[in-house]
C-alpha cells in the first residue's frame, strides 16, 4: 500500500496456513466481536437497467412488456434476459419467473413476490446554501425519510470544505431525522460567502486586470473545492457498490459547477461571451471528473437524483444574498445554467432526476421516491458483455408517445473489481458480507524502526473455501484483502494477497488460518478484510476496531 505513508502491510511466513487447533477461546472471541452484517453476497450475473417509462402527460406508464423494448450496446441489439416490472417496491408474479436473479434473492421473497430493497445515500452539500435555503431543503427531506419503508435503508453524508458522515447505513428513521436535525444546525455556506466577498471586493476594484486576478483567485478556489467532493461523492459511491437492490445518490446542493468561477470572470471582464474570455481566464473545467464519476455509478448500478436546493430564486435583497451571481447583470442565465451542469448530467447519465428551477421540494422528493420504488428492469446477460468495456446503453420503446429513462452506460467489473469494492465499503461503513464467517484475532503490536508492527490472523472454517482434490490431499485458493482507515479518517490502499490451503484427504483441521503483518503508526485504527474463494466466488468479511501502542 504505497499510496499512503502512514501504513503497510505484508504476509509473514508461509502463504499457507492451517490450524489445527480449536478457534480462539471464548474470551478472545469477546473481544473481537464480528461486525453487524448488513447483506448477504451474491454474484453478479446480469446488467440491470432500471427503466422509467412516461406519457406525454408525463406520467408512468406500468403496461409494457419485454416485447416492447429494445435494447443496443454501443450500436449493436442484444438479448433481453430478463424482465420484470418492479412495483412500489415489489416484484410480483408472474415476473418472478423472469426477472433478474440478481434483483430476486431467496432472502427478500414472500407469499410469491420479492422485495426489491432500496438505498439511498443522501449527499448534502452545504457549501454553496445560505442558511435559510438549506434549511427550506432539509425539512423536505425529513418528510422523505418519513416515506422510507421497512426493507429501505439510507446513509447521511454533509460535506462542506470536507466531508462529515453523520449515520451509518441505517433503516431507523429515528437516527437519520437526528442527522437532519444536526444539519440544519450547522453554519456551512462556505463557497457562498468566498463569492459574496469576491464580488464586494470586484465591485470596489476600477482596475480591470485587479478584477480578473480577483476572478482567478476566485476560480482557482472554487475549483479546489468542488474537485474535492467530487473526488469524495466517488467515495462515498463505493459505500453503494455491493449492494443488492435499487441503489440512488440523492445529491442536494446549490451548485455543481461544470466551470467553476467562469461566471465570475465574465462579471469582472464585463465580457459576456465564453469566447472572449479564452484569453482572459485559466478556469479548471471539472467536467471530465463529473463525467468520470457517472461512468462509475452507472458501472455500480447507482442512479443519482440531484436537487438544486435554491430553485426559482425571487427579489429582493435576500435572494439576491443567496443566488448573487444569479443577480448580477449580464452573466446571470450562465451563472445558473453552470452551476446546475453538474448535477443535469449525472441525473441524465445515470437515468435519475434533476429537479432544478422549482420550489416544490415536497413534490419533486415524493417524485424521487416513487421513481425509485416502480420501474422496469431489463436485463442482459454478463457473458454477452466483453468485460472491463465502458459501452453506450440506448433502449427504445415500440409504443409511441412514451419517454424512457435509464443509465447511458455501462461497464462489466472483474471479480478482483467487485471485491476490492467490498472492502472499500466495509472500511467506511458498517457494511459487511456473510457468505462464510471470518474472524480477526489480532495480536499485540511491537515498535519497529519507524512504525508499528501489528500481527492479525484471518481465521475462517474450511467449509469457507471449495477445496478440490489434488494427489493425496485437497487444495483451496482464496483472495485475501486488507485495507485500514485510521482515526483521522486517512485510508490506506486495499491490498491483496492470494493464499492456498492444503489440507489431507481425510479428516479437516477446525479452522483455517492466515496470518498478516500491518505496519502502522501508533493510533486508533480500522482492519477490514474481505475474503473471497476462487471457485464459487462467496466472499466474508471482516472487521477489528485496535489500538496501536
Amino acid at each position: 500500500m504505497k499510496k499512503q505513508s502512514f501504513l503497510a502491510w505484508v504476509v509473514l511466513g508461509s502463504s499457507v496456513a492451517i490450524a489445527q487447533q480449536a478457534p480462539p477461546p471464548p474470551d478472545a472471541a469477546q473481544q473481537q466481536p464480528p461486525p453487524p452484517v448488513f447483506k448477504e453476497s451474491v454474484e453478479v450475473r446480469a446488467m440491470d437497467l432500471d427503466v422509467s417509462a412516461t406519457d406525454s402527460k408525463g406520467q408512468p406508464v406500468t403496461d409494457l412488456t419485454r416485447q416492447d423494448f429494445a435494447v443496443r450496446v454501443d450500436g449493436k441489439p442484444v438479448p433481453i434476459d430478463y424482465f420484470a416490472r418492479v412495483d412500489l417496491g415489489s416484484i410480483h408474479a408472474p415476473d418472478l419467473s423472469t426477472a433478474s436473479p440478481d434483483r430476486v434473492l431467496d432472502v427478500y421473497k414472500s407469499n410469491g413476490e420479492a422485495f426489491v430493497p432500496r438505498h439511498f445515500l443522501i449527499y448534502v452539500d452545504s457549501g454553496d446554501l445560505s442558511p435559510g435555503v438549506r434549511n427550506r431543503a432539509l425539512d423536505q427531506l425529513k418528510d422523505f425519510i418519513t416515506r422510507l419503508g421497512p426493507t429501505d435503508t439510507a446513509r447521511v453524508v454533509l460535506f462542506d470544505r470536507r466531508p462529515k458522515e453523520l449515520t451509518e447505513w441505517t433503516s431507523s428513521k429515528e437516527t437519520l431525522l437526528s442527522a437532519v436535525d444536526l444539519m440544519e444546525k450547522g453554519v456551512g455556506m462556505s463557497r457562498l460567502e468566498n463569492q459574496l466577498q469576491t464580488l464586494r471586493t470586484i465591485d470596489s476594484t476600477r482596475s480591470r486586470q485587479s478584477r480578473l486576478m480577483l476572478a482567478q483567485t476566485y476560480a482557482d478556489q472554487e475549483a479546489t473545492e468542488v474537485e474535492t467532493m467530487v473526488k469524495d461523492m466517488r467515495v462515498q459511491l463505493a459505500t453503494l457498490t455491493p449492494l443488492p437492490g435499487k441503489k440512488a445518490f440523492l445529491f442536494v446542493s446549490g451548485s455543481l459547477p461544470q466551470q467553476p468561477g467562469q461566471a465570475m470572470f465574465q462579471y469582472a471582464a464585463g465580457t459576456f461571451g465564453i469566447a472572449s474570455l479564452s484569453s482572459l481566464s485559466n478556469v479548471r473545467r471539472v467536467d471530465v471528473q463529473i463525467a468520470d464519476l457517472a461512468k462509475v455509478a452507472n458501472a455500480d448500478e447507482v442512479t443519482f437524483y440531484t436537487i438544486d436546493a435554491k430553485g426559482l430564486t425571487g427579489d429582493g435583497a435576500t435572494a439576491a444574498a443567496d443566488d448573487p451571481l444569479a443577480f448580477r447583470p449580464g452573466v446571470s442565465f450562465f451563472a445558473r445554467t453552470n452551476a446546475q451542469s453538474g448535477m443535469l448530467e449525472l441525473a441524465s447519465q445515470t437515468g435519475g432526476i434533476a429537479l432544478i428551477n422549482n420550489n416544490d421540494f415536497k413534490g419533486g422528493l415524493a417524485r424521487v421516491y416513487q421513481d425509485a420504488s416502480s420501474y422496469y428492469s431489463v436485463g442482459v446477460n454478463l457473458s454477452n458483455l466483453p468485460a472491463g468495456v465502458y459501452q453506450k446503453i440506448d433502449i427504445a420503446v415500440s409504443r409511441p408517445g412514451v419517454t424512457v429513462r435509464y443509465r447511458r452506460g455501462y461497464a462489466t467489473k472483474t471479480d478482483d473489481e467487485r471485491a476490492r469494492d467490498v472492502a472499500r465499503a466495509a472500511l467506511k461503513t458498517n457494511v459487511a458480507y456473510s457468505s462464510f464467517p471470518v474472524k480477526l484475532q489480532v495480536g499485540p503490536s511491537s515498535k519497529a524502526k519507524k512504525q508499528y508492527e501489528q500481527p492479525i490472523t484471518v481465521l475462517m472454517p474450511p467449509s469457507a473455501l471449495t477445496f478440490l482434490p489434488e494427489g493425496d490431499q485437497s487444495k483451496a485458493s482464496a483472495e485475501i484483502y486488507v485495507g485500514v482507515v485510521d482515526e483521522n479518517g486517512r485510508t490506506s490502499d486495499i491490498g491483496r494477497e492470494e493464499a492456498v490451503f492444503t489440507q489431507p484427504k481425510q479428516g479437516s483441521p477446525d479452522a483455517l488460518a492466515y496470518p498478516i503483518t500491518l505496519q502502522m503508526r501508533k493510533g486508533n485504527a480500522r482492519v477490514v478484510v474481505n475474503v473471497r474463494d476462487k471457485v464459487s466466488g462467496k466472499m466474508g468479511t471482516a472487521k477489528a476496531d485496535i489500538r496501536v501502542e
